[in-house]
């Protein structure tokens, strides 16, 4: 999904300077634990996080790309886990910070400021191509998928976990959020939709798709308003009735959360290109 609203530079230029300003909020001392994501620490999450770990496999001497550093949380799990990492993101702050995480946690990662639509890599690069809650900060997604295609060695795979747009309580929030609470949220960002996903699978020929949080999005209310506990029950109770809503196909693009993988099966660039133009 192309944003045309803004240039290119511009788009580039509001996410660098939310997140260069994000990082100043960020304790960069605060030690490495096995959470690959700075989101809420809930059972949903944690579940989604599984998930993720299940599908990434055995990392292990595996070269390895993680598309927005952010915290460095994934990329620093991948290096403490025996992968080759290297982390890109487009703001200089995190980098920085994550860049001193490193270093301080005696961990070899390497960190870029980057702009993940133009990847400075060569073909046939990387075994896999990760991240968590980045493409929806992209304004060209489709761009970045042929450009990830094009890193990735044969039979290699990208992994992502990325917000969907239709969850009815996300998009309540979102609008309240937007209205009230601007510096949480850029401008330029947007979740994923159908459209977007279908473009994926167009560019790989295959997809694997699992979905999140549908009701149990809803339970972000109570923890905006500080209720702890009934946050925590809601959340695990709304978690269990998802798993079941999931058999109803109609209602996975309502789920808040979306984990896509997708495996590079040819490395013909007339195949691609043929596939691409379908």
């Amino acid at each position: 999904m192309i944003n045309k609203t803004f240039t290119h530079n511009e788009f580039l230029a509001i996410e660098q300077k939310f997140h260069d300003n994000y990082a100043k909020y960020l304790n960069w001392d605060k030690p490495i634990t096995n959470r690959i994501s700075y989101e809420t620490k809930n059972v949903s999450s944690i579940e989604i996080e599984k998930y993720f770990l299940k599908l990434l496999g055995n990392v292990k001497g595996k070269k390895i790309l993680d598309i927005g550093s952010g915290f460095g949380n994934l990329a620093l799990f991948l290096a403490k886990n025996g992968a080759i990492v290297t982390s890109i993101d487009i703001s200089q702050e995190l980098i920085k910070g994550c860049r001193y995480r490193a270093k301080k946690n005696k961990l070899d990662v390497a960190f870029y400021v980057m702009d993940a639509e133009d990847l400075k890599f060569n073909a046939h690069t990387f075994d896999i191509i990760v991240g968590t809650r980045t493409l929806h900060h992209l304004q060209n997604i489709d761009k970045f998928i042929r450009n990830a295609y094009r890193c990735l060695k044969k039979d290699g795979f990208i992994l992502f976990v990325e917000p969907q747009k239709y969850n009815p309580f996300v998009e309540f929030g979102r609008k309240f959020i937007n209205n009230n609470y601007k510096k949480h949220r850029t401008l330029t960002e947007h979740p994923l939709t159908p459209k977007d996903i279908k473009l994926i699978k167009k560019t790989f020929g295959n997809i694997e798709k699992y979905e999140f949080q549908f009701l149990s999005a809803s339970c972000q209310f109570f923890r905006l308003l500080g209720w702890k506990n009934v946050y925590i029950m809601s959340d695990y109770f709304f978690m269990v009735i998802d798993k079941i809503l999931w058999h109803l196909p109609f209602l996975r693009p309502m789920y808040w959360q979306v984990l896509i993988k997708c495996y590079k099966k040819q490395d013909n660039a007339q195949w691609h290109l043929k596939r691409y133009k379908e």
